[in-house]
């Protein structure tokens, strides 16, 4: 996915979905609607509603999105670049012009700030025109690359080490996230109505305490199952997972297993299941 070339150094979390190959894997009969496969996928609505506003030409014309969050010097908000390329060239005055978007020039670059239904501005940049680059804070775009990289080279090493290592080859969409301070970011999404998933949850923190990285990998290949690695701190934090995870998932179609400090969960992929199985995850810290 060339698209990963623009993210900052600073990424700490990755999230890259090659949506054509989603489609033929969610549902092979419905290919036009890429919205509501990133909805079967466990993506929160007004995520997709921002990735759609954000991407310019709209979903259906997005050959693979890239998501990338840092958390680097900020909780909140963290900084978010989102990265569209696309399926064919687009014609970026047309864009301007049907979004009612206001020029801005910020360091050497011209921008393009538009209004969504989600955040009252989005700040694009526009490298060439089979690529759309969106923040929303101009000051993530000084740390996205005027070049792209090749891949996920460039990135932290922790990252590109989950990727290389948990990624499959063939993956229509991953997930690979690092940092050793998720207690710290996760607190302020506690106390706000922000996520609805974290609002009100302060038994996570404790949780997040322990947690280092989490990787996601849904192979195009329908044979092959989707991976859920949660590494961890410490061996003993582990081992304790492992054993809660184990116990809820007995006699069900979830393999539970444990290598080191990471734990690991393998299920055939079905749409609509990853989202159940993250929210069955959240829920063993309650």
């Amino acid at each position: 996915m060339p698209g990963l070339g623009y993210l900052p150094e600073s990424t700490s979390a990755v999230l890259a979905v090659q949506l054509p190959a989603l489609l033929e894997r969610v549902d092979p009969d419905e290919k036009d609607d890429p919205a509501r496969a990133l909805e079967r996928l466990g993506l929160p609505e007004k995520m997709i509603d921002l990735l759609e506003s954000a991407s310019g030409v709209g979903l259906k014309e997005v050959d693979h999105l890239v998501v990338g969050i840092s958390f680097k010097d900020r909780s909140f908000p963290p900084r978010f670049v989102i990265v569209a390329q696309t399926r064919r060239p687009y014609d970026l005055a047309a864009l301007v012009r049907r979004m009612k978007a206001r020029e801005l020039r910020k360091d050497g670059r011209t921008l393009h700030v538009v209004r969504t239904s989600v955040l009252p501005e989005v700040y694009w940049w526009a490298p060439n025109n089979r690529v759309l680059v969106a923040t929303i804070d101009t000051g993530d775009l000084r740390l996205v690359p005027a070049q792209p990289r090749s891949g996920v080279e460039g990135l932290r090493l922790d990252v590109v080490k989950l990727v290389r290592e948990s990624i499959a080859e063939d993956a229509c969409a991953w997930l690979a996230a690092s940092d050793d301070e998720w207690d710290k970011h996760l607190r302020i999404y506690t106390l706000l109505p922000i996520i609805p998933i974290f609002s009100g949850r302060a038994d996570l923190i404790q949780p997040a305490q322990r947690l280092r990285s989490v990787t996601l990998s849904v192979p195009q290949d329908p044979d092959r199952p989707a991976d859920l690695r949660i590494g961890l701190k410490s061996d003993e934090a582990a081992r304790e997972l492992h054993e809660r995870l184990t116990d809820r998932f007995r006699g069900e179609a979830i393999e539970v297993s444990r290598a080191d400090e990471t734990v690991r969960l393998q299920t055939a992929f079905h749409p609509g299941r990853l989202g159940s199985l993250i929210a069955r995850l959240l829920a063993t810290a309650k």
